[in-house]
């Protein structure tokens, strides 16, 4: 009685601090913006099922990869085990006679698990010292390094000690002898000790009850710390976002709306800060994060602990309704190099995460793609970006100029809106205007094709081969205006929306099967973005169709072309956003003589160039050159040409490569531009 007494107090006691630290925790979820993540049950499962369960993007760092793997399942494994040694407290004679366990109606099942359970617990604790040395002596960069995990590390151990420590001394006392032959290591410890000692019990007690206080410590400890991942890393994956990767939400009802973006922890939405929750600053997000990797102030698992840090600091702002701004409290001093300030001083949620390194993120979604619990970095971003423009009208001059010709000239460059496309139509490319009876493909040009003079050369070249292969295109000419990413990706909401609904009414005018274009961005803004505005249309990459044509025997190219070593630079808008890898890479390897080279971070894992997120039009004031970077990765290939699929790319690189002055050694041509070369057209 005395032991199921107590116990009993033991997990009362457990469970309402537990329960009150968690409906802390859920009350600050309530105060924030809805977000829908209810629906597509059975795609949620089978993600949650991948990530979480089968822990499948772990293995891309595959030593802590399947160290922490190791641990998380034997949790599973002993999740048995646990409800067995506290039942002991209940059934039989306590915790020195009880025999109980959780398959006490199959004798067969439990020797099994015995055998299973004690091989886990000894790869458990091994795994656990290897954490605490990889912590103590290898000290990865990109972990943060903090006390509490060694406590945490402690306590799992302590858990896998004690409960050798239990059998070992239950079989020394002549007890469980039908246990002990399933229990090899249970049995190997009890040779540590005096067999039937007059002490045993007194030790046995202590090494159950110390077990039991452990574990019920352990569950509490959780929710006060970044080890709250552990109990929220599960659902975070099974409220993960579905939709495509690239498609940022809109902000709805932009008329009546009174503020914009995010700057206090109200305007999050839930599931933005149950992904603070979920952060585990295991510093995967980065490893390849360009601007992290140019020393600049940004790093995406910052963003995020930061975020979590000011929530937790102002939970009683939050609950009682409260503005968490401090418009007295001072801000981040540039001058000394200061981005951001502690929770516990910062006067808003922008101070605590900062603004400089909000504005050094260049989306590429590196860190999302390599986040193990599937947390969202840019939609975070983005929001912050919100605020910095729509509200208090803080951006870079030269961001504040690309906005301004956006909204004139619905370019970035601010050039003449009636030029748009005209080159063009001298090609043989007819308009839109002049198809009545529509065509299959409406060629989307975008703003580089039309304006950049060094990529209306790749217009050029596209243009040829499609006329070359019959393909039945027009363009819209004078009546096609940006597709909005850049607007979006700065904040400027209001102006994507303008953009985007006055493209897909140009659009609806026209018949057309699909729509291609050369640009990710613009591929990634009409394929996944213009359907939240009622704009749905099939987009193509244009080496998506040049792989199909050469592929159909409508683009044959003569055998005789010279050698080309060629390395092919992944573009992270057609890549991570929208899982486009081959199909460039299968129009470069139908060229005769093409030598074509891979580099470490390439495809699902590639360096981003440094324009995404609208930084193609900003300085970078901090840092090294993130283009520089990707050239010198891409040099290291031995390649003589590097082959981009991308107008923001193709600028970036050629003018890194003429930045570290190798440019006649290393020319950039897109993908086409290599084609119709090798085709002569």
């Amino acid at each position: 009685m005395l032991n199921a007494l107590i116990m009993t107090v033991l997990i009362i006691a457990a469970l309402v601090w537990f329960t009150l630290t968690m409906r802390r925790k859920i009350q600050v979820l309530l105060k924030a913006k809805p977000d829908v993540r209810w629906d597509r049950i059975p795609e949620r499962m089978a993600t949650m099922l991948r990530v979480a369960i089968a822990q499948v993007k772990m293995f891309k760092d595959p030593a802590s990869g399947i160290m922490h793997a190791l641990i998380f399942w034997g949790f599973l494994i002993l999740l048995l085990r646990t409800i067995s040694v506290f039942g002991r407290a209940y059934i039989g004679g306590g915790p020195v006679t009880s025999d109980w366990s959780i398959f006490w109606f199959a004798p067969g099942l439990d020797h099994v698990y015995a055998y299973l359970k004690d091989w886990t617990e000894l790869v458990v604790l091994a795994m656990v010292v290897a954490a605490a040395l990889r912590r103590a002596i290898l000290k990865p960069a990109r972990l943060t390094l903090k006390p509490s995990a060694y406590l945490i590390l402690g306590l799992i151990a302590a858990l896998m000690v004690t409960d050798f420590l239990f059998d070992g001394a239950r079989f020394a006392a002549n007890l469980g002898h039908d246990e002990k032959a399933w229990s090899p290591i249970g049995a190997f410890v009890s040779g540590w000790f005096p067999a039937g000692a007059s002490w045993l019990p007194v030790f046995i007690h202590t090494m159950f009850w110390i077990h039991a206080v452990v574990l019920l410590y352990f569950l509490n400890e959780l929710p006060l710390s970044k080890h709250f991942h552990v109990i929220t890393s599960i659902p975070n994956t099974f409220f993960a976002k579905l939709d495509a990767p690239g498609a940022i939400a809109p902000i709805k009802d932009m008329e009546n709306q009174e503020t914009f973006g995010v700057i206090e922890p109200r305007e999050l939405t839930w599931k933005q800060i149950f992904d603070g929750y979920s952060c585990t600053e295991c510093g995967r997000c980065i490893v390849n994060c360009p601007a992290y990797n140019t020393n600049k102030p940004l790093q995406p698992k910052l963003v995020i602990g930061d975020m979590r840090d000011f929530v937790k600091q102002h939970e009683a702002d939050i609950l009682a309704g409260k503005d968490t701004v401090n418009a007295e409290a001072p801000a981040p001093d540039a001058e000394k190099h200061e981005w951001k300030l502690p929770a516990d001083k910062a006067g808003s949620l922008l101070d605590a995460v900062g603004k400089e390194p909000i504005w050094e993120c260049t989306t590429c979604r590196s860190c999302e793609e390599n986040c193990p619990v599937m947390i969202t970095h840019v939609d975070k971003i983005v929001d912050f970006r919100r605020r910095m423009v729509l509200v208090d009208g803080e951006c870079n001059p030269e961001v504040q100029t690309a906005l301004k010709n956006l909204e004139q000239k619905s370019n970035p460059w601010g050039l003449p809106s009636a030029d748009r496309g005209m080159w063009l139509k001298e090609l043989g490319v007819p308009l839109m205007s002049e198809k009545p009876d529509g065509v299959e493909y409406l060629w989307f040009v975008g703003c580089s094709g039309n304006y950049d003079d060094r990529n209306k050369k790749v217009a050029a070249a596209f243009a040829k081969l499609m006329l070359k292969a019959g393909v039945d295109v027009a363009i819209l000419g004078t009546e096609e205006g940006c597709c909005g990413d850049p607007a979006r990706r700065l904040g400027e909401e209001y102006l994507f929306q303008t953009q985007a609904q006055a493209n897909i009414e140009v659009f609806k005018q026209y018949k057309f099967k699909k729509i291609i274009t050369s640009c990710p961005h613009c591929l990634n803004t009409l394929k996944n973005e213009y359907p939240q505005f009622n704009g749905q249309f099939e987009v193509v990459h244009h080496t998506e169709l040049l792989a199909q044509l050469i592929a159909a025997g409508k683009l044959a190219v003569p055998a005789t072309a010279k050698p080309l070593k060629v390395v092919f630079h992944d573009s992270c808008y057609l890549g991570r956003y929208n899982q486009i890898y081959e199909a460039p890479r299968d129009v470069l390897r139908a060229l005769p003589g093409a030598d074509l080279r891979e580099v470490e971070r390439s495809k699902v894992n590639g360096f981003c160039c440094g324009a995404g997120g609208g930084m193609v039009f900003r300085e970078e004031h901090v840092g090294d050159r993130i283009n520089r970077a990707r050239v010198q990765q891409l040099d290291a290939s031995g390649a003589e040409t590097i082959a981009t699929a991308c107008p923001f790319c193709l600028t970036m690189c050629r003018d890194g490569a003429s930045e570290l002055n190798i440019g006649e050694r290393l020319q950039t041509r897109d993908v086409a531009e290599l084609l119709a070369e090798r085709m002569g057209v």
